[in-house]
C-alpha cells in the first residue's frame, strides 16, 4: 500500500506541475490549554493549493504543528493531510486518488476530527462519485498497511458506500461503512478484527422557519453493538439570529468512533468526554444560538450530559462561545473560548483561528 501511496503522491504533484494554480489557502489556529495544574499553547498551520479544472484536478494541503515555548525543533511536525487527484469519467462520475479528509452526514461514523492538532482523520484510498439526479451516490475504499512495524502488524481495508438526496424541504443521508484488520493487535488494543457501522441523518424544513433533525448511528465491533439516537431543532428568528437545542440519546454501550468527527472532541472542539462503554448510557442536552451583526458573528451553545444510571457520574457541563469577523470575500478570523466540569475543576480551551483565502 505504501508503494501504491507514494505512485498517487507522485502522480498527484506531477499532475500539479502541468496545470496552472488556482486557489491557495492558508488556516492558521492557536489553541490555549488551561487547567488547575498547567497551561500550554499548541500551533497549527494548513496551507492548501489546488489546481486543474473541470477534467483533472488536484489538491493538496500540507500540516504542520508545534507547542509554542518548546525547544526549537523540539515538538514541531510537517506532515501532508492530503493529497489526492480528481478526473472526470465521461461525465458519469468522479474519481479521486489518494490521501483525503472525508465528510459523510454528521460526521459522527466519517469525519476529519479537525479538533485535533494532526492531520485528523485521513484516509489512503479511491472515491467514485455518481453523478445522477436521483442521488448524491459515492462508493469508497481505503486500506492501511502496517505490516512491515515490529510492534504491531496489521492490514486494514474500509470499504464505504453514501447516498444523499435533497427532495426540498426533506433530505436525508445515509451511510455504510465496514472495516477489516488482519494481523497482531497485541501492541495496540484498540484495533478491531472487524466493524461495520451505519448511520442515517434526516432532515425536515418547515413553513415557519423551524428545521427538525434525526439521526440514528449504529456500529458493531467484533459482537459488541453501540448505537446513538440523536433529535435536534433549529429556528431562524429573522435573517441574523437563529436558535437550537438538541437531544442525544446514547446506548448502554455508548457510541465512539475515531473515525468520526466527535472523536474526543464535541461543539466548538470542547475535548471533554469519550462516549464509549466506561460512561454508558446517557444524554446529552444543548441549546445555544447564533447572531449575524454585518460583518461580525457570535454564537453560544452549553451542553449538560447527565447518566441514565443514578450515580454512574456527575452530570457534565460543557460551554462553547465563539465571535467572528469576516475579513474580506475569503478570509475570516474567529475566537472560541470552550469550559467543561468534567474532572471536578473547570478546565479552559481558548483558541484563535484565522482563515486567509487567495
Amino acid at each position: 500500500m505504501k508503494k501504491n501511496l507514494h505512485f498517487v503522491l507522485a502522480l498527484t504533484l506531477g499532475l500539479a506541475t502541468t496545470v496552472s494554480a488556482q486557489d491557495w489557502s492558508v488556516d492558521s489556529r492557536t489553541r490555549v490549554n488551561s487547567t488547575e495544574d498547567a497551561t500550554s499553547t499548541d500551533q497549527r498551520v494548513r496551507t492548501a493549493v489546488d489546481f486543474g479544472g473541470d477534467a483533472v484536478s488536484a489538491h493538496v494541503e500540507l500540516n504542520s504543528t508545534a507547542t509554542l515555548g518548546k525547544v526549537a525543533g523540539e515538538d514541531f511536525s510537517l506532515t501532508v493531510r492530503e493529497a489526492y487527484a480528481t478526473t472526470n469519467v465521461m461525465d458519469f462520475a468522479s474519481l479521486t486518488a489518494g490521501r483525503m479528509a472525508l465528510n459523510f452526514g454528521s460526521g459522527r461514523i466519517l469525519g476529519d476530527n479537525n479538533w485535533v492538532n494532526g492531520n485528523g482523520n485521513t484516509w489512503d484510498g479511491f472515491l467514485i462519485g455518481v453523478n445522477n439526479d436521483f442521488a448524491d451516490i459515492h462508493v469508497g475504499y481505503a486500506a492501511t498497511d502496517l505490516t512491515s512495524l515490529d510492534t504491531l502488524r496489521y492490514d486494514g481495508t474500509t470499504m464505504y458506500f453514501n447516498v444523499g438526496k435533497d427532495m426540498g424541504a426533506m433530505a436525508f443521508n445515509l451511510l455504510y461503512v465496514n472495516t477489516q484488520n488482519e494481523g497482531t493487535f497485541t501492541a495496540m488494543p484498540d484495533v478491531f478484527e472487524e466493524r461495520t457501522s451505519m448511520g442515517l441523518d434526516a432532515s425536515y424544513a418547515m413553513d415557519n422557519g423551524a428545521v427538525l433533525s434525526l439521526g440514528y448511528y449504529t456500529s458493531e465491533t467484533d459482537g459488541e453493538e453501540m448505537d446513538l439516537t440523536t433529535l435536534g431543532v433549529s429556528y431562524a428568528v429573522n435573517s441574523d439570529l437563529t436558535v437550537m437545542a438538541g437531544y442525544d440519546m446514547y446506548g448502554e454501550k455508548g457510541f465512539y468512533m475515531s473515525s468520526g468527527s466527535f472523536g474526543d472532541g464535541y461543539g466548538s472542539g470542547m475535548n471533554y468526554s469519550k462516549f464509549d462503554a466506561t460512561r454508558g448510557e446517557c444524554t446529552d442536552l444543548s441549546f445555544g444560538g447564533s447572531y449575524a451583526m454585518g460583518d461580525f458573528m457570535i454564537g453560544a451553545t452549553m451542553h449538560t450530559i447527565s447518566p441514565e444510571t443514578e450515580g454512574a457520574f456527575e452530570d457534565i457541563s460543557v460551554m462553547d462561545l465563539s465571535v467572528g469577523y469576516t475579513l474580506s470575500d475569503n478570509s475570516s478570523v474567529t475566537l472560541n473560548y470552550a469550559s467543561t466540569d468534567e474532572s471536578g475543576d473547570d478546565e479552559t480551551q481558548t483558541w484563535i483561528s484565522l482563515n486567509i483565502g487567495f
